[in-house]
């Protein structure tokens, strides 16, 4: 029954924030996530918080130059050095 009454929720519906969502991922998983997630507010980090997967990245990627995977992860070259550079101290 949940189901169905989140299944009217069309486009024109919703806010202007959640239309960025329903853009970026569709409309049905905005409403899975208004159906399963409702009243819940978010914070959507950039990639720069997900240090592994931009070490596993980069080793995956060693063919390509740095200032490639920064253009790619949309980061700076000074970035990712810096995050090499932790990273070989530990």
């Amino acid at each position: 029954m949940v189901e169905d009454i989140f299944s009217g929720i069309n486009y024109e519906d919703l806010t202007p924030d959640i239309r960025l969502m329903a853009d970026a991922c569709g409309i049905e998983a905005v409403r899975k996530i208004l159906m399963n997630l409702n009243g819940l507010q978010f914070y959507i980090p950039k990639i720069t918080s997900f240090e592994k997967f931009v070490l596993r990245y980069l080793s995956e990627n060693k063919s390509k130059s740095l200032k490639e995977i920064a253009r790619e992860l949309e980061v700076t070259e000074y970035y990712l050095k810096a995050v090499k550079k932790r990273n070989l101290s530990e």
